[in-house]
């Protein structure tokens, strides 16, 4: 390849480069009614871009029909305002009930982790009594019956063990309690 060719290849890639940064479809800005709306006069679905100097201003507009064959614009017009009213519109809406859902939730979950860590007490309780009655029984039994013995000695490193356990359970639930009471 010599080098015009070369320099003709390097002008047609750039000639087909994109002029914008963004092109495309935007699939994850903030506009709320991205692909929602349709023109009042053609029917067809508005197309929405970024404006502004960071890409961030919503811009609603049917220009599909002229993209396709031509025709002049039917509408275009900036998505900020538009935008704000559904966002108070829905807030309108949904703010009422929200308050109840948010307050329901919130007992829902306290008395969730109440139950959680009234059955940890439950099995912790459980846990030592087995633990103190499998001493009692090694306590009991007699260090000449060496199977024996071990045995129950195995049941109450058993038990111990046990106990660990839900003791580490039960403070990992209070911990996690007294976090989640924290961030609220």
């Amino acid at each position: 390849m010599n080098w015009e060719r070369f320099e003709a290849i390097r002008t047609m890639v750039s000639s087909n480069l994109p002029t914008s940064r963004h092109h495309g479809a935007p699939k994850h800005g903030e506009a709320l009614l991205a692909g929602l709306i349709r023109c009042r006069r053609c029917c067809r679905k508005l197309t929405l871009c970024y404006s502004g100097m960071k890409h961030h201003i919503p811009r609603y507009s049917c220009s599909r029909g002229w993209m396709d064959n031509g025709e002049p614009r039917c509408i275009a017009f900036g998505g900020l305002r538009v935008d704000d009213a559904i966002e108070e519109a829905l807030l309108g809406v949904v703010g009422p009930g929200a308050v109840a859902a948010a307050t329901v939730a919130a007992a829902e979950a306290t008395h969730q982790k109440e139950q959680v860590r009234e059955a940890l007490g439950r099995d912790l309780e459980a846990a030592r009594y087995a633990a103190d009655r499998a001493f009692r029984q090694y306590d009991a039994a007699d260090p000449a019956n060496r199977l024996v013995a071990a045995e129950l000695e195995g049941r109450r490193n058993r038990s111990l063990a046990r106990v660990a356990e839900v003791e580490i359970a039960a403070h990992d639930a209070a911990v996690f309690a007294v976090r989640a009471c924290e961030t609220n």
